[in-house]
């Protein structure tokens, strides 16, 4: 080494350890205070906070809550479905650790040495800092003109996120500065190649006069504390002790270890209706612990909101707003904590016609598109059903178009209160068996109660009776003994009628030792296959009594791969598939569907702009079948079927009853008839056989 570098080290090594190293000890025992402040806010603002719910185990399947922990933080699996926003947050993300992982090693490098001459090591924790910063200040530009400029209309700005904005950058400003010092003062003759470990600072050092050394350790220590140091501590306190969106950086990991580990398509477990007073939710004391956590988790991106059918055809519903509503109370209680007369009063007021309003709740079609988009897992869905339940419970807010569809289900079996004797007259023309006049048969085909009874959807359940004749499949029907599968209880909030209509047909399967079923609606074979599986225990159900289920697309695929399905006739039409939400975004079931349309000989299928996980849905989930249109310009189906149409496409096929329906009527409201037919994939397989 040139002996004028020689000696600026040996002069390095004094004033470190006259000067910097206090400086460091005093660093540390304020970080640490930062660590003691942090765990103690956390326990007293947030933990017991969130624990004034009800208590619920989630500390089950460890190594699936860390996979996918680690899946959201590290790679952002669940961000790049929006390009620019996710982009923007994983350079902030990436730039962060890298900057703090530099800035601890470079901080306790000092008492050891390593920076007399520097080493590798701090090298590269250099080098580390410094691209941390870059990737920081390009994340932070592109929130900049997303937030200031396009400024999309889900993002609510608060002046809390410009003071994040210009305290970030003063941070890291001085922090370039503070390096650019210590490389101007270590003179021209600097170690070999530092302009690569340091490509920010040094550029910068260049412009900085030449001070004699003790002038520029001077400003070095100053600036360092307290232009640096203090600025950069402060603001990690007010991010622990304000309630700055910031707080997401440790509330939204949490959230996402301990989301709910349930099936697709299945709400929260059932809680034991003889044991707990009051399952339904009709305050903020009623919602679970991980549900009060989730509330807060929440950081306002708005993704939610921007795929909700609901909010997009200007209904009631926004989730977004919704779970902000709930989270603003539940962030007064954590300012009242230890008043406990505020705090009985707050935690125990009610929540529809004060918090939310009953139309939001019901105008959910609890398609899933929420929770699908949501980055941090928030359930929306398990909060509004448990409304659901209070208000049902309460009679609070429902219409009269519910409670009789939930009478109806009770006394006959079925939501729209038809005859059992009626239920299987669509196939007295058909040769069908039937399991109640004592047919015998391998799988049984559950019709569902829409495909029963009406007279449209009806060619859907005749069409699937043909084309498992034509396969040669062994199937029967249970024909009047058949009864509602419990989906209109469970989305519509009625928990005492869907274990009635679980055990009923638990004991209907058993008795006829059914063990295969196939339906053509998704939402009884998501009910059957995701949700009756959680009440088996409860009801004290044996496992003899279980059984399988598939979705008709998935019989008729393996059928067609086996050979056992072969179509004759050319279908040349161009065709576009609707995905239904209980059948795709709920159970994951894409493939299946496309697969036997492009299996049809002359078939074209031609995709909508959102399709598969992003499919829009039809309005006819969540219990809307039986509640009244609401008010708006344009109605959730009629989107749908606009968006079908400009795909250019002949026939708008799908493979859901409430779907067929609600596109069906959809189409004739728009005036697209002559453009378009909406057909259940049965339709056209038959047309092809």
């Amino acid at each position: 080494m040139d002996p004028l570098n020689t000696i600026f080290w040996a002069g390095q090594k004094v004033y470190i350890m006259k000067v910097f190293l206090p400086v460091i000890i005093g660093f540390s025992v304020f970080f640490i205070g930062l660590v003691v402040l942090f765990f103690l806010i956390l326990w007293r603002l947030h933990y017991r906070l969130w624990h004034l719910g009800k208590d619920e185990n989630r500390s089950d399947q460890i190594v699936a809550r860390l996979k996918t922990l680690f899946a959201v933080i590290f790679a952002h699996s669940r961000f790049w479905r929006d390009l620019y926003p996710g982009t923007m947050h994983f350079l902030i993300f990436w730039g962060v650790i890298l900057l703090f992982l530099g800035k601890i090693v470079r901080l306790f490098s000092y008492p050891v040495g390593l920076t007399i001459p520097p080493q590798e090591v701090f090298l590269y924790a250099s080098f580390a800092s410094e691209i941390g910063g870059v990737l920081i200040v390009a994340g932070g530009c592109m929130a900049i003109v997303r937030r200031y400029i396009v400024r999309p209309s889900r993002l609510d700005t608060s002046p809390d996120n410009g003071l994040i904005f210009i305290w970030g950058f003063v941070i890291l400003l001085t922090g370039y500065l503070i390096k650019s010092y210590r490389i101007t003062a270590i003179g021209v003759d600097i170690p070999p190649g530092w302009f690569s470990w340091a490509p920010v600072s040094y550029p910068i050092s260049r412009l900085i006069l030449i001070l004699s050394s003790e002038r520029l350790n001077e400003l070095l220590v100053w600036h360092r504390v307290l232009i640096h140091a203090i600025p950069a501590l402060i603001f990690f306190v007010y991010i622990i002790v304000s309630h700055s969106h910031m707080q997401h950086i440790f509330i939204s990991p949490l959230n996402i270890f301990f989301r709910p580990l349930k099936p697709n398509g299945a709400f929260t477990p059932i809680h034991d209706l003889e044991e707990a007073e009051n399952f339904g939710v009709t305050s903020i004391r009623d919602f679970t612990w991980s549900q009060l956590l989730a509330l807060e988790a929440c950081t306002r991106c708005g993704r939610c909101q921007d795929n909700c059918p609901s909010y997009l055809a200007k209904e009631p519903l926004s989730p977004k707003s919704m779970v902000q509503n709930l989270k603003g109370p539940l962030l007064i209680q954590g300012k009242i904590l230890l008043s406990s007369k505020a705090k009985e009063e707050a935690l125990n007021g009610p929540l529809v016609g004060k918090v939310i309003n009953g139309d939001e709740i019901w105008a959910c079609t609890t398609c899933g598109a929420c929770e699908n988009r949501c980055p941090v897992y928030i359930s929306s869905l398990d909060l509004i059903r448990n409304i659901r339940i209070g208000m049902i419970e309460e009679g609070r807010s429902v219409s009269p178009l519910i409670r009789d569809a939930l009478e109806a289900a009770a006394k006959y079996g079925n939501p729209w209160g038809n005859p059992p004797n009626k239920r299987s007259e669509w196939a007295n023309e058909l040769k069908v068996k039937d399991f109640s006049r004592g047919d015998e048969a391998g799988l049984l085909y559950f019709v569902g109660c829409l495909s029963s009874y009406d007279q449209r959807v009806q060619e859907i359940a005749k069409a699937m009776v043909e084309t498992l004749n034509r396969a040669g499949v062994d199937f029967a029907i249970l024909g009047a003994e058949e009864v509602c599968s419990g989906d209109p209880g469970r989305r519509l909030g009625e928990n005492g009628l869907f274990e009635m209509m679980v055990e009923s047909n638990y004991e209907i399967f058993s008795n006829y030792n059914i063990k295969s079923i196939v339906t053509t609606c998704p939402h009884c074979y998501n009910t059957f296959k995701n949700e009756y599986p959680l009440l088996r225990d409860k009801l004290e159900i044996e496992d003899s009594a279980d059984f399988k289920v598939e979705h008709f697309t998935q019989l008729i695929a393996r059928l067609i791969d086996e050979g056992r399905l072969k179509f004759s006739k050319e279908v040349n039409k161009v065709v576009t598939y609707h995905d239904p939400c209980y059948l795709g975004r709920h159970n994951g079931v894409y493939d299946a569907p496309r697969r036997i349309l492009k299996a049809i000989p002359g078939l074209k299928l031609v995709e909508m702009k959102r399709s598969k996980e992003n499919s829009f849905c039809c309005g006819g989930g969540g219990g809307r079948m039986w509640m009244e249109d609401l008010d708006v310009e344009e109605k959730i189906p009629e989107i749908r079927v606009k968006e079908a149409l400009e795909t250019k496409a002949e026939i708008l096929a799908t493979a859901c009853p409430f779907c067929l329906s609600m596109l069906d009527d959809a189409l004739k409201t728009v005036g697209g008839e002559e453009e378009m037919q909406v057909r259940d994939i049965l339709e056209i397989v038959i047309q092809a056989i």
